[in-house]
């Protein structure tokens, strides 16, 4: 081997110095000499996509031939939001039931089988504000899945024996909805801001049990028609055959007058003050915050970077370099601006921590609200936050169905076809200086209200090594958990 190698030698050797003398795989001096093409992403045009369909339906479609899949998601406008005020959980059971008790054609049961059989998926959900219905196939069952999808979408047969496992699993889920600590945090301080609005109602046992086949088919009568649905598709297929097929397994099904109640306003009145939940842990799990912004906010950019310097990034965030890493506090810290379409959102920091240091966690974000008001952010900081959002810009748009979905989404919410074209230059446009406006305007900590579940008297003592009381933070307020069985 020794000898082979000493052959070899001189012969790399003098390749290696033509090389270098005709310039080729000659290294830089400096890396500063390095240069690279700058890399761009130019999201998918809404128009390319967008069509409507003879009975009314939007659909966003994009062929993708890396895979033979197909790939359908319909988003219809509906949601939770839209229970009758007597039949609280209606929407969610229609959702789920939708998928599980088949059609006027095919059995759940059978329905199950057949998808087994095609390795493919249909899936249905009921969202706050929104429902979706999901399809996945290969593409030798374009046909097929599109069938079984419309016919769903269309017939939905609700079998009583699916709303009976439907209603009994929902129940049980009830027993168990006081006994997690984050749970019961999230939502008793949503219904301390939204007081009795459809967003915060709760289902309890007697309404789950009222609830019948024949609600659930009038909830779908009133929302489910193809001109209140937009559908996005993505696949390996012809665009003009499909349009073809979707037409075909639409057919028949009419577009109709939706008349969904309006949305109710929200009083946007904040609660300063503190509300406690008794709950003997060891811990103390805490929101602290008031009303946020609407999605349609001009400031969202501003906002949504000026949250993630406060505690929206991770570790890079200061309330959790202060909390967690400088002072050893919590695991679990940060903040969130919460925005939605038609009612404001919430914004809260939020920790959970043990008992004694309750008080003195609470402090220490407050401190960051304060500071980010009056401070300003640092160079690093901003460019930090700016990459964060630009970096992860194109991985909306990372496969074919996920774009579809996006600009459907888009649609759905309101927003101008073009609306990501602009997107990276709004988040570029954003100074150091409108961090600081925004975060005047918005984060108010004399509004605060501070909402914690764990064990009031522990929490309440701290210790002597963390300063603070909760009487400080103002009057404390205790609020008794409802019976999860009955709402009472």
């Amino acid at each position: 081997m020794f000898n082979t190698l000493k052959t070899y030698i001189p012969c790399l050797v003098l390749i290696l110095l033509l090389a270098v003398q005709s310039g080729i795989g000659q290294i830089p001096a400096h890396p500063k000499e390095l240069s690279y093409e700058e890399l761009t992403y130019q999201p998918p045009k809404a128009a390319d996509h967008r069509l409507e369909l003879a009975n009314g339906m939007i659909v966003y479609i994009q062929e993708d031939h890396s895979l033979p899949l197909f790939d359908a998601t319909a988003i219809i406008r509906t949601g939770t939001v839209y229970d009758p005020a007597d039949k609280i959980g209606v929407a969610a059971m229609t959702g789920a039931v939708l998928r599980s008790g088949g059609t006027t054609t095919i059995s759940g049961d059978d329905l199950d089988e057949r998808l087994d059989f095609l390795g493919g998926s249909i899936y249905s959900s009921m969202e706050k504000t929104s429902g979706r219905v999901t399809l996945s196939v290969l593409k030798k069952d374009i046909d097929e899945g599109l069938k079984l999808f419309a016919d769903l979408l269309m017939n939905p047969a609700f079998e009583e024996a699916k709303i009976k496992i439907y209603k009994d699993r929902a129940i049980d889920a009830l027993k168990n909805s006081n006994d997690n600590p984050r749970t019961v945090l999230d939502r008793e301080f949503r219904k301390l801001l939204y007081g009795d609005h459809p967003l915060v109602r709760t289902e309890s046992k007697s309404g789950i049990e009222s609830i019948t086949r024949q609600d659930l088919l009038a909830f779908h009568q009133t929302c489910f028609a193809p001109n209140n649905i937009i559908l996005a598709v993505a696949g390996d297929f012809d665009k003009t055959e499909l349009i073809e097929k979707l037409n075909a397994a639409f057919a028949g099904w009419a577009k109709k007058k939706i008349d969904l109640p309006k949305i109710p306003d929200v009083a946007a009145k904040n609660r300063p003050g503190v509300f406690m939940v008794q709950k003997e842990i060891n811990q103390g799990y805490i929101n602290i915050g008031h009303f946020g912004i609407k999605e349609s906010n001009p400031d969202l950019f501003a906002i949504n970077l000026m949250n993630f310097i406060l505690g929206g990034g991770s570790f890079t965030s200061r309330i959790t370099t202060k909390v967690r890493s400088d002072e050893g506090l919590a695991y679990n810290t940060g903040s969130r601006f919460e925005n939605q379409r038609d009612v404001p959102g919430l914004f809260m920091g939020y920790v959970q921590t043990k008992s004694a240091t309750v008080p003195y966690a609470t402090t220490l974000i407050l401190n960051e609200f304060k500071r980010i008001r009056t401070e300003p952010v640092s160079d690093a900081e901003m460019a930090t936050a700016k990459n964060f959002f630009l970096d992860s810009f194109p991985d909306r748009f990372s496969t074919a169905i996920s774009a579809m979905t996006t600009l459907a989404t888009l649609e759905y919410d309101g927003f101008p076809g073009n609306y990501y074209d602009t997107w990276r230059d709004k988040y570029n446009a954003v100074t150091k200086q409108d961090i600081q406006r925004v975060a005047q305007k918005y984060i108010k900590p004399g509004e605060m209200s501070l909402f914690i579940v764990g064990d009031i008297e522990k929490c309440k003592a701290g210790d002597d090594k963390h300063p603070g009381k909760l009487e400080d933070f103002g009057k404390i307020t205790v609020i008794a958990l409802k019976d999860p069985m009955t709402a009472n």
